[in-house]
């Protein structure tokens, strides 16, 4: 993953959580807004994450309603975030997910069909009882996951054109068989030369995970 801030200081946020042998959680959101305030909920959506991991359930839904909540206590009521979390089981190969209002990850498919991880629910921080549904899907060797915030599929050239999602997904297949972080590398090269070194307004993270064979 990477994160580049638009300024000093992001409001961006990306984590990998290492919960047990054969669990790993994975997380990408973007907060409303920009500089200090941005950076401070962000701080809070990922002391709130990670707590409410570390309490193991398995129930992803039950557990962003409780980051929800968490959210919507400590913040101010026009501060929300994006967000995506999953948590993925190697011996089962299979990533439960719940995204809250986010851009849908991309799954590059190894055959090359393209899903998108759209199951969940609102932004967090802004409906204080909001509930959240939960899908899986199983990654497969050779399947890529792509984790993104919009400051990377609305990048701007000079024109004020975006490079878009159509151009985004046809970047991920471009860095199909790379290694995870080769490809975040491609990804964010292909984003710098089409905004032609016009200043970019947000925030540009991803998060990329490739599944190899057991």
């Amino acid at each position: 993953g990477h994160c580049r801030p638009a300024r000093g200081v992001g409001g961006d946020y990306y984590d990998c959580l290492a919960l047990g042998p054969d669990r790993l959680g994975l997380a990408i959101g973007d907060v409303s807004g920009k500089g200090i305030p941005a950076a401070l909920l962000m701080a809070s959506l990922q002391a709130s994450l990670r707590g409410q991991a570390s309490f193991g359930t398995r129930d992803l839904a039950e557990l962003m309603e409780r980051v929800n909540k968490l959210i919507c206590a400590s913040s101010s009521p026009n501060r929300y975030a994006t967000f995506f979390y999953a948590e993925y089981s190697p011996s089962t190969r299979r990533l439960a997910y719940v995204n809250a209002g986010h851009n849908a990850p991309m799954l590059l498919r190894a055959d090359g069909r393209l899903e998108r991880l759209e199951a969940g629910g609102p932004v967090v921080g802004l409906i204080e009882f909001a509930s959240y549904v939960a899908a899986e899907v199983e990654l497969r060797p050779g399947d890529v996951l792509l984790g993104y915030t919009d400051g990377l599929s609305e990048a701007m050239n000079p024109a004020d054109e975006e490079w878009g999602e159509e151009r985004l997904s046809q970047a991920l297949r471009a860095s199909d068989g790379a290694p995870a972080a080769r490809a975040v590398e491609r990804l964010l090269a292909e984003a710098d030369a089409f905004a032609a070194g016009a200043p970019q307004h947000d925030d540009m993270t991803l998060l990329v995970v490739r599944a190899q064979e057991a």
